[in-house]
């Protein structure tokens, strides 16, 4: 997919990015600054005839090129607002179908690292006041305060999709001076706002935990959370293949993954990547044909999620390939094993 010309949504949702890039590079785009600008600044050109595919240890290096490149002084604040469930996945899902707020907040809090992360948070609480600490935030120099504009803004967004209402800051701190434009602070974030901190803290209402979730399935968030775990858990593989398995996950209903995409966030050539694979008895379609028919199996016999939406959710753009893929795989069409499976 060529990069030079402006992508639309949905072609930046298509990528092979890290979580939460395609927003940013929607922001970036509005101003003027194209996709192929962000990843030649961060010194990771696209490959020549191919999609761009790049992991999540790219992140910093996109973070810092977009902090560069970005025209408005708000970009950070505004690229998190425009951030959506979906581009999470089937991890995404999992906390949206979520019978309780608490109960997402605790799966995400376990499962982060399916999803990735540029820092690192922990979680406390005092009485009816929750904290997430940012630990060392010192440690990402010059970008700290574009990096804490970016994920506040973003986390704020989808924690308050996940509520279905703004969700109940309480106080934040940031360690850096207060900035001009700190009115968008006040109108994204809904709280106290603490600048020149010591630390770096986003305090809430525990009392949140205890919340249903408007778009509560308790069905779609069990199968969601089972493939997750399955990811995080596999026993009797090796973490080779748990590491290819786990990015072919986070990508679906975002992404078709392809070996280029996977080797690139595992951080190997693909001739290594598929070198590696050989040496264990597989290959990289065995792995994503495994992967997918493991999610779609677990929607078909324990939801009535239609076959369309399943489709999309394994990684699929058209309906009609996910039906052969299927029939390859089970020896039936998915409809037929969703009614046999009853």
């Amino acid at each position: 997919m060529p990069i030079s010309q402006p992508l639309s949504e949905h072609q930046l949702n298509s990528l092979q990015l890290p979580l939460g890039v395609p927003a940013l590079l929607e922001e970036l785009q509005s101003q003027g600054v194209g996709a192929a600008q962000v990843f030649q600044a961060a010194q990771l050109p696209a490959k020549a005839g191919s999609a761009p595919a790049y992991g999540p240890e790219d992140l910093p290096a996109i973070l810092a090129a977009a902090a560069r490149l970005a025209i408005a002084p708000t970009t950070a604040l505004d690229a998190g607002a425009r951030q959506k469930i979906s581009h999470f996945g089937v991890f995404g899902f999992a906390l949206i179908t979520s019978n309780t707020f608490g109960e997402a907040f605790r799966f995400g809090k376990d499962h982060i690292d399916l999803a990735g992360a540029v820092i690192e948070v922990n979680f406390l609480s005092q009485g009816d006041r929750g904290i997430l600490q940012t630990r060392n935030p010192l440690m990402l120099g010059g970008n700290l305060q574009f990096i804490a504009e970016f994920w506040r803004s973003a986390m704020t967004t989808l924690l308050s999709e996940v509520l279905g209402r703004p969700f109940p800051s309480l106080e934040m701190f940031f360690p850096y001076k207060k900035p001009a434009y700190v009115q968008v602070y006040k109108d994204i974030f809904q709280c106290p706002l603490r600048f020149d901190a010591d630390v770096m803290e986003w305090h809430f209402d525990a009392r949140i935990l205890d919340a249903a979730c408007p778009n509560a399935d308790p069905m779609t968030s069990k199968v969601c959370q089972d493939i997750c775990d399955q990811m995080a858990n596999l026993h009797g593989e090796s973490h080779l293949l748990r590491s290819v398995r786990s990015l072919c996950m986070t990508r679906s209903s975002r992404a078709i993954a392809t070996a280029e995409s996977v080797a690139d966030a595992m951080g190997m050539s693909v001739r290594t990547f598929h070198r590696r694979l050989a040496g264990q008895q597989t290959s990289f379609k065995q792995q994503l044909d495994k992967t997918r028919y493991s999610i779609a199996v677990s929607y078909l016999v324990n939801t009535q999620v239609t076959v369309e939406e399943i489709s999309s959710r394994c990684g699929y753009g058209d309906v009609s390939n996910f039906r052969k893929a299927f029939r390859r795989w089970a020896g039936e069409a998915p409809s037929a094993f969703r009614q046999r499976s009853v």
